[in-house]
């Protein structure tokens, strides 16, 4: 599977997990029918360059809507409050959650009314959108070598096996340059 396709699925199971009562699910749906609600679709609408990792990966950061639909014909009264409740739950769910994968925790962009879903017209429909970043590629830094776990720094000239005394760890840095023999 790709980071996509997990991310994806793993954003799904989660809602469905954590939201009792919900009927639909899903992403990219094709509403040709009518929907069984209340319901949750997921897209990723765009990928966007994210912050340079420095391991060879490229980084992206997607956006994401999630439309929360309520059937308004089977509840006028009570669809209104209900969708806002499903969204603000679906937000409260996706706030800096990186659903068990690599990835950076969610950043919610905003929720509120989709009147722009021509095909959801019978029913009440909010939207929850967030980014989300990953990397995808193969890191430089994955490898089978030895990992350091302490990196020591040595100031020239006094640099080599004979100087090692002289070295200082790097999360140990002076004040002056006076540990470096210098």
């Amino acid at each position: 599977m790709s980071i996509i396709t997990d991310l994806h699925q793993a954003i799904i199971d989660t809602l469905m997990a954590e939201i009792p009562g919900i009927e639909t699910s899903g992403f990219y749906p094709k509403l040709r029918e009518a929907v069984k609600a209340p319901a949750i679709f997921v897209d990723m609408t765009s990928l966007e360059p994210g912050d340079d990792p420095g391991t060879d990966e490229i980084a992206y950061i997607a956006r994401f809507e999630a439309r929360i639909i309520v059937g308004a014909v089977d509840d006028q009264a009570n669809a209104p409050l209900r969708v806002r409740e499903l969204a603000a739950e679906v937000g409260r769910i996706i706030h800096k959650n990186s659903f068990g994968l690599p990835v950076k925790p969610a950043a919610l962009v905003s929720i509120g009314n989709d009147g722009f879903s021509p095909d959801l017209d019978a029913y009440e429909v909010w939207m929850v959108e967030w980014e989300q970043e990953f990397h995808i590629g193969e890191s430089v830094w994955d490898d089978d070598g030895i990992v350091p776990s302490e990196i020591y720094v040595g100031f020239a000239p006094y640099i080599g096996v004979a100087h090692e005394d002289k070295y200082i760890r790097a999360d140990h840095a002076p004040e002056t340059g006076a540990e470096t023999g210098l």
